[in-house]
């Protein structure tokens, strides 16, 4: 109803305008207020004088209108009827300009502008040449100032014998250096005692054993320098968070099967989201860490505790981590996000947030500088590497010891030398294990590859088939006498 009401009010608005615009009205125009004055097309018009002119051009209104032109002519007032369109308001909005109608000018209305342009261009001359005269003696003025500062600064003249005699007291001996003059005086400092620090020598390398970083000098991201003294950071950190031997023995319903089942599952899902192997090594730290520090851990949370585990190792290693989601969506759902993040919290609370526990990965690469492998004998190392994780019974090693016994095995069989001729005495003495101490764990990872076959996990057997990984896990040395020998042996 308010718009209907708010349109039929427009509409008599416009009817009204067509109204006064189409009908003959005789309209009086008020006389303005005293003071004001209106611009024309010819110029100010004064509006003290009260104007009645009639809009009707009706043949009754002709009389009137000369009569009234007289009597504007008798008291010296101008006729500005040719204007009306711009003085006028208006009631429609185009004026009706009649230029027939328009009278001639007279010559003082025709020179009006023109005299008041002469008046206004003799003002503007006379306040430029006052601007001129003005600038004209402030420039003077300070000229003035410059001329008495450089005289004041200038110093008086001296006579040539005047500055021999000044010259002289100051330079006695043409010997004497300039380094001696004291210009001002060398305020009292306190020497502070230096404290000396001990600075450890580098321990020398026995005769026989080989600097395998004298050649990396050149390259700062070798970190040559110190890399020994990191890898002795490592091998004290691996001893601080140790994983005990039987480490699910709090557990009343998590078994090493059950584990190991996670890890195989943990194996597809890297290789689904070309995570690095640093990210799954850890992953199985974390889980290992986390189980043994947490008692009573149920069935169904067991999934998400390694969906979880993947999830911060990710963060830890990746450039470009999955999301949460990714996660949750690899478990069918099984679990939210807000289930993630809140098991995230609860491990890095258990682990103090603490994820510095070094990987075997680590300390294989090093292993295989020492010595000289190949590429075949690092992949192969590998192979050996992550079957030891998916094993409960090998869970309680050192990543170092892993990765020294997977080295071991890899060269082994791979070269036909002695199993002491493989394990050189610079091996010993970058991994601090001696052969006698990997020997053990070399023939339990040697049983684990013989029977990867009849195995239910396949996860990494199959992942070590493909070509960028040299196909390690279908060499014929995995099956022959030398790998059946060594098992027999112990």
């Amino acid at each position: 109803m308010d718009v209907q009401v708010r349109r039929h009010r427009t509409v008599q608005n416009h009817d009204q305008e067509n109204f006064y615009a189409t009908k003959k009205v005789n309209l009086l125009i008020p006389s303005k207020r005293q003071g004001l004055s209106v611009r024309g097309a010819l110029g100010e018009i004064n509006t003290n004088v009260e104007i009645h002119r009639e809009v009707n051009v009706g043949k009754g209104t002709n009389a009137s209108a000369e009569l009234e032109k007289k009597l504007m002519v008798k008291r010296g007032v101008r006729n500005y009827n040719h204007v009306q369109s711009k003085v006028d308001t208006g009631l429609n909005g185009k004026p009706i300009i009649q230029p027939s109608s328009r009278p001639p000018l007279r010559r003082e209305e025709s020179t009006a502008y023109a005299a008041r342009a002469v008046i206004q261009t003799r003002a503007a001359l006379k306040e430029s040449q006052n601007d001129f005269a003005e600038s004209a003696n402030v420039f003077q003025q300070a000229k003035k100032i410059q001329e008495t500062k450089k005289a004041t600064k200038l110093p008086a003249k001296v006579s040539t014998k005047e500055t021999r005699s000044l010259l002289k007291p100051i330079l006695k001996d043409p010997s004497e250096s300039l380094g001696k003059l004291k210009l001002v005086e060398e305020p009292t400092i306190q020497k502070e005692k230096i404290v000396e620090r001990e600075v450890r020598p580098v321990p020398e390398l026995p005769h026989d054993i080989e600097d395998i970083d004298a050649n990396d000098k050149n390259s700062p991201l070798l970190m040559s320098i110190y890399i020994k003294d990191i890898y002795k950071y490592l091998t004290e950190l691996e001893k601080k968070y140790p994983i005990e031997t039987d480490h699910l023995k709090n557990q009343t319903e998590i078994t090493g099967k059950m584990r190991a089942t996670l890890i195989d599952w943990l194996v597809e899902v890297q290789r689904q989201f070309s995570l690095v192997l640093e990210t799954f090594h850890l992953t199985v730290g974390i889980i290992d860490r986390y189980l043994q520090a947490v008692p009573n851990v149920q069935r169904n949370q067991l999934q998400l505790v390694g969906v979880t585990a993947m999830f911060i190792a990710s963060k830890y290693e990746e450039i470009y981590a999955p999301d949460v989601g990714d996660f949750v969506y690899v478990t069918d759902n099984a679990y939210t996000k807000s289930d993630v993040f809140q098991c995230e919290r609860d491990i890095m609370s258990k682990l103090g947030f603490c994820l510095a526990r070094p990987i075997p990965l680590s300390f294989l690469r090093r292993f295989v500088k020492a010595a000289h492998g190949t590429s075949k004998n690092h992949h192969l190392a590998k192979y050996f590497v992550d079957l030891s994780l998916i094993e409960y019974s090998m869970a309680h090693y050192r990543p170092s010891e892993l990765a020294a016994a997977a080295l071991c095995l890899s060269l082994y069989l791979l070269s036909t030398k002695k199993l002491t001729d493989v394990w050189t005495a610079t091996l010993s003495y970058y991994s601090g294990y001696k052969l006698e101490h990997i020997e053990p764990i070399m023939q339990k990872i040697a049983k684990i590859v013989i029977n990867v076959e009849n195995s239910k996990y396949q996860a990494i057997y199959n992942k070590y088939l493909d070509v960028t990984l040299a196909k390690v896990s279908s060499l014929p040395q995995l099956k022959g006498e030398v790998i059946h020998e060594l098992i027999n042996s112990f």
